[in-house]
């Protein structure tokens, strides 16, 4: 009976300041609230464990609806399969619930008319380096379409699962125009991944598919990798690589850290190799990654107590600094593979031929 009472009381006490608001002060409260409610359905709905090809198109073409520490990116890196050829385009873009600086330019949190404010990245290396596409942008989605323009320079990527396309323009050029297509044979197409501890953790979504166009009027044909992943909370150190090889197998590793001081903890860390001559992946345990030098670093990677032994070579790089609450480095390297050694699995290293990939290390802590 006293639960009961005290309850009562304190909706009958809301009752009565809200009545006493003025009818402006009552719409604001109202729209604040539904504001407030629409975050956090948001957030329980990236929470949930997704599965399905039917969920892919619609998380990756909309809006979240960001918490205060939340952030949303598009990745893409797409990479030859033509052997030798170190050619590699990467895109990436945007937004964050409040103001954010990357590489010292502040982008003003902002959404007008289906629109989010951000920022765009596209740059390739053919025998050099080239940043194609750079700064402050708008983003807008709708239903199969994502487009983010910056005056005469945009990227357009559209489509529904399992047929995509990119265009990039630059001063109204078109730079590269591709198809993107789910690959024949049977390796995972797509993947989901949701890690959340209460308020705090990222899902995202990963398709691995083939492409074929033209990027700067030449003939480009490949791997490609294209992933939303949304974060809520902090940006945490990470190193993480994805090599191609020209006969279509796949190298990846990845292992997010926690750096405080002389502190370096490990929270996860795991290789994978994906054999295309045998349709089958092969997945180790116990990574280290080691890397010598500043200027085009050389890497190695090994696992699973060095029966696996991968070195790496990196030619062209390019860096992130966000900035908000923290700052945060995160450098891109296109790396070439030096030699490659597995034991204990039944993969013929001969016949990759060449590889050709990303690595990632990123470093320090931004909200």
């Amino acid at each position: 009976m006293k639960i009961k009472k005290i309850t009562d009381d304190v909706f009958n006490t809301l009752n009565q300041d809200v009545e006493i608001l003025s009818s402006v002060e009552r719409k604001k409260m109202k729209e604040k609230i539904k504001r407030i409610d629409s975050k956090y359905n948001s957030l329980v709905e990236l929470k949930k464990t997704k599965k399905s090809m039917h969920e892919i198109d619609p998380m990756f073409f909309c809006f979240e609806d960001l918490p205060p520490t939340g952030k949303e990116y598009w990745f893409m890196k797409f990479v030859s399969t033509k052997s030798k050829d170190k050619r590699q385009l990467l895109v990436m873009f945007g937004d964050s619930s409040g103001d954010i600086k990357v590489n010292k330019k502040k982008i003003i949190s902002k959404e007008d008319k289906g629109k989010r404010n951000g920022y765009m990245t596209a740059w390739s290396y053919n025998d050099k380096k080239d940043l194609i596409l750079d700064g402050e942008s708008s983003i807008s989605t709708k239903a199969n379409n994502i487009l983010v323009s910056n005056k005469q320079n945009r990227i357009n990527y559209s489509g529904k699962f399992p047929n995509y396309s990119l265009n990039l323009f630059k001063e109204n050029k078109e730079i590269a125009n591709f198809k993107i297509t789910k690959p024949k044979n049977n390796s995972n197409s797509f993947e989901f991944g949701s890690h959340f501890k209460s308020f705090a953790g990222f899902a995202l979504i990963n398709l691995y598919f083939d492409f074929t166009g033209e990027l700067n009027g030449e003939d480009f044909t490949g791997k490609c990798y294209v992933q939303k992943v949304v974060v809520v909370g902090p940006f945490i150190p990470w190193y993480w690589g994805r090599i191609v090889f020209s006969n279509g197998s796949i190298l990846t590793y990845f292992e997010p850290r926690i750096e405080i001081s002389i502190l370096n903890h490990k929270i996860s860390s795991e290789l994978k190799f994906y054999d295309n001559t045998k349709d089958k992946t092969y997945t180790f345990q116990g990574l280290t990654v080691n890397k010598f030098g500043k200027t085009d670093p050389r890497w190695v990677i090994t696992a699973d107590k060095g029966k696996v032994f991968v070195s790496l070579k990196s030619y062209s790089s390019h860096k992130f600094i966000f900035e908000k609450i923290g700052k945060f480095a995160y450098i891109e390297y296109l790396s070439e593979v030096t030699d490659i050694f597995m034991k204990g699995c039944d993969v013929n290293t001969n016949k990759l031929d060449s590889g050709f990939g990303l690595v990632e290390d990123a470093r320090g802590y931004v909200l």
